[in-house]
């Protein structure tokens, strides 16, 4: 394994609460930590040495003086320690290299991972590759973190039936194994969702709030909520639960075994679906394109035209959506919505009906919710979120 993992680890609870509190935080000066944490000089000066010692932490530029000699700055060494992110979707994936302050120096988005032995290949390849370019040597890399398509089983890193994926070959795969076997590097995995709402959360735009629910409208429809500062996990670590909520009793079947579900009317797939059925009832459309060649960029496209069908066939989906996230936001009480993912990146159509609708349906009106599109990691937030989770895994752990 790699030797900072191994630092990092053996480093006592209270210097690693004091990273975490520096990486989230800083540049930040020692009278302010002092002033969260609640320690004194004499503590504090001892729970930074060997952060200082390892070069985990830095002095960084000089504060701001209010009189007198200026105060040193603590902040996260950016040129030390490393981690590998990765995003396993079902139309893509993608791999970064972050820094701690999870600034990606390198990234690398492939196409659809067709088989799991061959992406593990190709993370190698890139990994390898890049660290060559950038100059860094494999043992300043902590790990890896693995944000993927749910269900799984988290704990053994294992993708169990992943639906609408490219191939079944991705169904009961030991993912976490393979890549830790392959990069002889830590690992760990969760879903895709978890990791992106979490980056936001630390790092991004919900860093100031507790109650922040993530969005992913995509094949699936993905979701990842943090109540109180804390993930909430479904049953069985599933990831698609929202997606699942029963909107038509009498509805379309699901693959899950269901009817009606949220999936069935506001996924990439329903709305393609719904529009091609439209087509071969007689409806007009501009996407002039064999009913077998049109994907929901057409549509997506077309609605930004003005196409009397392609808005018609957005708005009933977004709208169905925007009632189920007014349901969402009764239970959960999120402060803050996060709506990613290809359909809200490619239709502001698609965004602006399903906030509007949940703003109107929402339960308690003055209820101060607020939604933000994309994020600020927008398409990276997942592999952000990846390496974010294998650091969060590290300062957690408790030395034995």
């Amino acid at each position: 394994m790699a030797n900072a993992y191994n630092k990092l680890r053996n480093i006592d609870k209270q210097s690693k609460l004091l990273l975490g509190l520096i990486q989230k935080n800083g540049p930040i000066t020692r009278n302010q930590i002092m002033d969260v944490t609640k320690v004194k000089l004499t503590t504090l000066k001892r729970f930074m040495k060997p952060l200082l010692d390892e070069r985990f932490v830095v002095e960084a530029n000089l504060g701001e003086s209010t009189g007198g000699r200026p105060p040193t700055l603590y902040d996260i060494n950016p040129e030390a320690y490393y981690v590998v992110g990765i995003d396993i979707s079902r139309t893509y994936w993608e791999i970064v290299l972050t820094n701690m302050k999870m600034k990606i120096l390198n990234l690398r988005r492939f196409s659809t991972p067709y088989s799991p032995e061959k992406t593990v290949c190709q993370i190698s390849e890139y990994l390898n590759k890049s660290l060559k370019q950038l100059s860094i040597d494999k043992s300043m890399l902590l790990g890896v973190g693995i944000g993927t398509v749910g269900p799984l089983n988290r704990k053994k890193g294992i993708m169990l039936n992943p639906a609408n994926f490219s191939t079944d070959a991705w169904a009961n795969v030991a993912i976490k194994d393979m890549v830790q076997q392959e990069l002889q590097l830590p690992t760990i995995v969760d879903n895709g969702a978890n990791a992106a709402v979490l980056a936001e959360h630390f790092f991004g735009i919900s860093r100031k709030t507790d109650n922040t629910s993530y969005f992913h409208c995509g094949i699936g429809i993905r979701t990842g909520t943090i109540s109180s500062g804390t993930i909430i996990r479904a049953i069985n670590d599933y990831e698609d639960a929202f997606g699942h909520m029963v909107i038509d009793i009498n509805g379309e079947f699901c693959h899950c075994g269901n009817q009606g579900c949220l999936e069935t009317i506001c996924s990439i797939p329903s709305i393609t679906k719904k529009f091609i059925k439209q087509l071969k009832h007689g409806r007009s459309s501009s996407v002039n394109k064999p009913l077998d060649e049109i994907s929901y960029l057409d549509i997506c496209n077309a609605a930004e035209k003005n196409d009397e069908l392609a808005r018609e066939v957005i708005v009933n989906a977004a709208t169905i959506f925007g009632v189920g996230l007014a349901n969402y936001i009764n239970l959960i009480n999120s402060e803050l919505i996060i709506l990613s993912g290809p359909l809200i990146k490619y239709s502001s159509l698609f965004y602006e009906t399903c906030v509007q609708v949940a703003l109107k349906r929402k339960y308690i009106k003055n209820h101060g919710v607020s939604f933000n599109r994309s994020g600020s990691f927008k398409d990276n937030a997942i592999a952000v979120g990846a390496a974010v989770l294998l650091v969060e895994e590290i300062l957690n752990m408790q030395n034995t």
